[in-house]
């Protein structure tokens, strides 16, 4: 009977620890990309402490046009030299799906969102208010293609990225007004 008594309250545990041992190796499985990322919401105050973002996947033009469920990364980790659509049952080397069944669903593949405590959100709005550098997002994709943001870390612009930014800064120029002749 004490026998008993003990399974029935150690079994539950070493449940909780096999689905807890499970679920942190699931987590820290996979391989790590660097992604760059634009549009940041620093906290949202009723959604927690996440940052959101839109990734910005390097190689596409345009791809909000299009309902994602997958991608496929090319380059050698963590760097990512560009991206494409996949088809379905197109080989991929490194297949990144979205979650259907996540926050953002189909735009899975375009936004993100990273939880950040209390503690690092200060500095990190901060951070996220300078135009002068470039937010990049440590993403871990594991082997079925599912993906997870997993840290934010910022770099400066590029003089390349500098000109972008600031050729989007500029009010657009109107053509000279055509004089009607008498």
């Amino acid at each position: 009977m004490r026998a008993a008594r003990l399974a029935a309250a150690v079994l539950p545990l070493l449940g909780l620890g096999a689905l807890w041992a499970t679920s942190e190796r699931t987590y820290n499985t996979g391989t790590e990309w660097l992604v760059p990322v634009r549009g940041y919401d620093p906290r949202d105050y009723l959604r927690g402490h996440y940052v959101e973002f839109s990734y910005d996947w390097p190689g596409e033009e345009d791809l909000s046009d299009i309902a994602l469920s997958a991608l496929c990364l090319e380059g050698e980790a963590p760097n990512i030299a560009r991206v494409r659509w996949l088809q379905e049952d197109e080989a991929c080397d490194h297949p990144l799906r979205a979650d259907l069944s996540g926050v953002y669903s189909w735009d899975a593949l375009m936004r993100g969102r990273l939880y950040v405590g209390q503690d690092r959100a200060l500095a990190l709005e901060e951070e996220l208010r300078n135009r002068d550098q470039r937010g990049i997002v440590t993403i871990r994709q594991r082997e079925d293609g599912s993906f997870t943001p997993i840290a934010i870390r910022f770099r400066p612009l590029t003089p390349a990225e500098q000109a972008e930014r600031d050729a989007q800064d500029q009010p657009p120029t109107m053509p000279p007004a055509i004089m009607d002749a008498p």
